[in-house]
Parts: structure tokens; C-alpha cells; sequence
């Protein structure tokens, strides 16, 4: 009884974590700094922290005796990537780029589905030699980052945003960014995914898997 009891604590456990998001915290000022937090715990991903320094062991030397290559280390075994191929062919090669492709634009959709950004602010100062160079880099800016933006928004949720890209035509002007992003996704969500779409890799794995050829005796 008492071994039912622990599976089931661990299994309530694990249960109660689903419910549980996974937050990520970046902000950026002159530095990007990164931060995790899954349920009470917050993991800093960037700057790293510094790792303690551990006394040096003194190693001992030891000789080690050269082996003699065997000789099935001697022959060399045939290229598999060019085996593959002549048994795929390339239309077969080809077949299995597009589903891997499909595969991966697949799960990063379904990923973006289920992030929800609280917030988003964002402010971009934009200066130049002159005004006039202010001005076109000012565009060039903006034609790369509003539709950016736009594609951001029109698959991942943003409760909250602030977004501001201003050109600075002031003869002490200087370029200056900064961004803060709290964004967030269920763990179960995340677990639905990666089960779902693991089969899929799986199953693309069965299929990709070159036929072993049996060699003909003579």
C-alpha cells in the first residue's frame, strides 16, 4: 500500500505541475538579461552565473598501451549517407526535406498558438549624421521591424504592448534600444506538443531509415 501511495503522490505531483506556466522574463538595456521560471523555481539563463572554482586535482599520469586496430577497424565501412541516397533516390530525398520541413513549421505554429506575451514594450531612438540620415534609417527601421511586429501579434496572443520607434534628429542623438518581454505557456500545452508531435518524428524516422542490404555470397 504505502508503494501505491508514492506513485499516486508523484503522480498528483506531476499533475499539479501542468497547471502550472512556464514564464519567460527578457529584458534589454544596453545588456540583454534572461530569466525562467517555472512554477516556484527561476532559473537565470543570461549573463550566466558565475561558476565556483574548483580546486584542481592533481591527475595522475598514466601510459597507456597502444592497441592494435583490429581488422574489422581496418576496413572501411561504406559511406551511409551515400547509400541512403542510392536507395532513396533524390525524388525520395527530396520527399523527406519537405516533411521535416512541414514538421518543423508544424510544432513552431502550434508553440506560437500557445504563447501568450503580458507584455511587450518596446522603444527604439533612431539617430544619424545628419537629419536626413536620421530620417532614412528612421524608415529603413521601421520597414523591418512594424511588419515584424505585425506577424508577432497576429500569431501570438499580447494582452499588453507598448511599442515605440522614434527618430532622434538632436545634434547629440545616438541610437538606443530597449525591450521588455513577459511572455508565457501552459505546461501542459507544452507537454501536448511534444507528445503529439513526437510521434510524427517518429514515425518519419521509420520512414527515412534506410533498408539494410544483405550482401550476396559468392
Amino acid at each position: 500500500m504505502l508503494a501505491l501511495y508514492i506513485i499516486l503522490g508523484i503522480l498528483l505531483f506531476l499533475f499539479l505541475l501542468t497547471l502550472f506556466n512556464i514564464y519567460v522574463y527578457a529584458e534589454y538595456k544596453d545588456e540583454l538579461f534572461l530569466h525562467l521560471k517555472i512554477a516556484f523555481i527561476k532559473i537565470q539563463l543570461v549573463p550566466p552565473k558565475p561558476k565556483k572554482e574548483k580546486p584542481e586535482k592533481k591527475k595522475k599520469e598514466k601510459k597507456k598501451k597502444k592497441k592494435e586496430p583490429d581488422e574489422k577497424e581496418k576496413k572501411k565501412e561504406p559511406n551511409k549517407v551515400w547509400e541512403y541516397v542510392k536507395q532513396k533516390g533524390i525524388s525520395g530525398i527530396l520527399n523527406i526535406v519537405k516533411r521535416i520541413s512541414k514538421l518543423a513549421t508544424g510544432v513552431l505554429k502550434d508553440l506560437f498558438s500557445h504563447i501568450t506575451l503580458n507584455e511587450l514594450t518596446v522603444r527604439i531612438n533612431v539617430a544619424g549624421e545628419t537629419a536626413e540620415d536620421a530620417a532614412v534609417k528612421y524608415g529603413e527601421v521601421c520597414a523591418v521591424f512594424f511588419p515584424a511586429l505585425r506577424l508577432i501579434t497576429e500569431i501570438i496572443t499580447v494582452k499588453n504592448y507598448d511599442v515605440n520607434v522614434n527618430p532622434d534628429f538632436s545634434d547629440d542623438a545616438k541610437n538606443s534600444a530597449y525591450a521588455n518581454v513577459i511572455a508565457r505557456i501552459r505546461i501542459i500545452a507544452l507537454l501536448k506538443i511534444v507528445i503529439v508531435r513526437a510521434f510524427a518524428i517518429l514515425r518519419l524516422l521509420i520512414k527515412a531509415k534506410p533498408k539494410k542490404t544483405k550482401n550476396k555470397k559468392s
